[in-house]
C-alpha cells in the first residue's frame, strides 16, 4: 500500500532513536576513520571500512528526516574530536574486536528502534540498519574467528534429555546444593564478560592519553570496577570448569597522544556504561539462580553509580547534548 509521510509528524520515540543514532555514528565516524588510517591488516581493514560507509551513510539519512522535519540536527561529533594522524592507541586486534562487539550493541539498539516506529519510511530505514549491522556483525566474526582472535563461548560436553524441574532447589544458589550453571544463564555470563573486555581496554586506553585529571580518575575507577565485575562473572563460569572469554589489554599501544577528544572519550565511556544496565538487566531476567541474580542486582547498582558519575562530568564540561524533549507547559506563560 502507497503512503506519502510528509504530512505525518515522527512520533517522539521515532525522532529519540534517530537523535541517539546520530550521535553513536558520528562518535563511529571518528573513531573508524582513525582506526582506518593506522590499520595494517587488510581483511581488518576492509570490515572497517563498510562499517565506515555505514554510519557516514546514516548520517546522510538522519539529517535527511531531520531537515524534512525542521528539527535542529544535533551536534554530535565532528572532525574537531579525532585526530587521525596520532599514533595508533590500539592494535589490530583490538580494532576487529572492538568493532565485532559494537556491531552486537547496534543490532540492540536497532531492534529496540523498530519496536517503537510506527511510520513507515522510518520503520523500513531502521529495518534496512539492522539488516546491514547483521552483515557486519558477520563479517566481523567471519574475521575474528579465521585469525583465533575470538574465544568461542563455552559447549557443554554431556548428554542432554528433556527433563523438568522438580525441586525448589534448582533456583537455590547460596546454601545447599547448587546445581551447575545452565545454558541460557552461561549465554548472559559469556556476553557481558566480552562487552567488559572491549570496555576495560577503552578504560585504559582513555586514562592513558587524556589530559585531565578528572577525566583520568573516571577512567582508573571504570577500569577497576569492570575488572571486579569480570571477575564475578568469571567465577559463575569456572566454578563449573567453563571458560571465560580472554583478555585484550596488552592491545593498548604505548601512546600518550590523545586521537580522541576529552569529550569523546567520556561519552563513549559513558554510554557503555549505561548500556551496561541494560545487558546486566536482561542477564538477570533469565538467571534462575537466586546466587547468580543477587550478583547482577549488585552490579547494576554500582555500574549504575558509575555512569550518573560520568553524565555529571559531561554536564560539568558542557559536553552533554540534551535530546528533543517534550515542551515545559510551566514556562510557556503569556504572563506580563
Amino acid at each position: 500500500m502507497e503512503h506519502t509521510y510528509h504530512d505525518v509528524k515522527l512520533t517522539a520515540p521515532e525522532v529519540g532513536s534517530l537523535w541517539m543514532q546520530y550521535l553513536s555514528d558520528s562518535l563511529s565516524k571518528c573513531v573508524l576513520r582513525h582506526f582506518i588510517y593506522h590499520v595494517k591488516d587488510e581483511a581488518i581493514a576492509n570490515v572497517l571500512r563498510y562499517a565506515l560507509n555505514l554510519s557516514e551513510t546514516h548520517l546522510e539519512k538522519i539529517i535527511e528526516f531531520f531537515t524534512k522535519e525542521e528539527l535542529p540536527i544535533p551536534v554530535g561529533f565532528t572532525d574537531e574530536d579525532v585526530n587521525v594522524e596520532a599514533p595508533p592507541l590500539f592494535t589490530d586486534t583490538f580494532m576487529i574486536v572492538y568493532i565485532h562487539t559494537m556491531s552486537i550493541h547496534g543490532l540492540t539498539r536497532y531492534s529496540g528502534a523498530i519496536g517503537t516506529c510506527v511510520r513507515g519510511d522510518v520503520r523500513k530505514y531502521f529495518i534496512q540498519c539492522s539488516n546491514e549491522t547483521t552483515e557486519l556483525y558477520d563479517q566481523a566474526t567471519e574475521v575474528v574467528l579465521h585469525k583465533g582472535i575470538l574465544s568461542k563461548p563455552p559447549t557443554m560436553t554431556n548428554k542432554h534429555t528433556v527433563d523438568y524441574v522438580t525441586k525448589q532447589s534448582f533456583l537455590t544458589g547460596w546454601f545447599g546444593d547448587r546445581r551447575p550453571i545452565n545454558s541460557i544463564e552461561i549465554g548472559g555470563t559469556y556476553i557481558n564478560m566480552h562487552k567488559n573486555v572491549v570496555k576495560v581496554v577503552l578504560e585504559m586506553g582513555f586514562r592513558q592519553v587524556t589530559q585531565l585529571k578528572e577525566i583520568e580518575h573516571f577512567m582508573t575507577r571504570g577500569e577497576k570496577l569492570c575488572k571486579k565485575h569480570m571477575d564475578i562473572l568469571s567465577t559463575m563460569l569456572t566454578d563449573d570448569n567453563l571458560h571465560a572469554p580472554k583478555s585484550y589489554e596488552q592491545e593498548v599501544t604505548d601512546t600518550t597522544v590523545a586521537p580522541f577528544s576529552e569529550k569523546l572519550m567520556m561519552y563513549h565511556i559513558t554510554t557503555l556504561l549505561s548500556a551496561t544496565i541494560g545487558y546486566y538487566g536482561e542477564a538477570l531476567s533469565m538467571c534462575q539462580r537466586r546466587d547468580l541474580s543477587g550478583s547482577y542486582v549488585k552490579m547494576i547498582t554500582e555500574i549504575g553509580l558509575l555512569a550518573e558519575d560520568g553524565a555529571q562530568l559531561l554536564i560539568d564540561y558542557g559536553w552533554l547534548e540534551q535530546p528533543p524533549g517534550a515542551p515545559d507547559r510551566n514556562k510557556l506563560k503569556n504572563v506580563k
